[in-house]
């Protein structure tokens, strides 16, 4: 029995340590200075990656589609590969907003508080790891593509 008290904290600690944030050439802080139009159109998910598991998926140009319409605050989603086991924002027409805090943005979609976004030029960065109220671990990033 003494074991098992000191194995499972020990346990705890190791999965809860296990969450780390993977450093890649994607990963890095890009300056944003585009406006809120900026998101306006089509965007595709062509990359998500991280999250507890290190998940690596990639998506062909069309396969998941997002288009911001800054006008009415919706973005409408065209996710043609249905949900995998990672990336579930399936077909619709959701209400989108961006929290501005600090020359940091962060993309809220159907009241849910995705993560920080970046533009850079025609490629959208989303961290789901940093968040307007702190950071975390083990969320997933997303590139995004025009």
């Amino acid at each position: 029995m003494k074991k098992i008290v000191y194995i499972l904290p020990l346990l705890i600690l190791v999965v809860l340590s296990a969450c780390k944030k993977e450093v890649s050439p994607t990963n890095t802080t890009h300056q944003n200075t585009h406006a809120t139009s900026d998101l306006d159109g089509k965007w595709n998910l062509v990359h998500l990656y991280g999250g507890i598991a290190g998940i690596n998926e990639n998506y062909a140009s069309g396969e998941i589609e997002w288009t911001f319409n800054t006008q009415n605050a919706t973005l409408t989603v065209n996710n043609t590969v249905g949900n995998s086991s990672y990336y579930s924002l399936p077909s619709g027409t959701y209400p989108f907003q961006q929290i501005s805090n600090s020359n940091q943005n962060y993309l809220v979609i159907d009241a849910n508080e995705l993560g920080q976004f970046v533009i850079s030029g025609n490629q959208i960065f989303i961290d789901e790891n940093k968040k307007s109220t702190g950071e975390g671990a083990c969320g997933f990033y997303m590139e995004l593509e025009r």
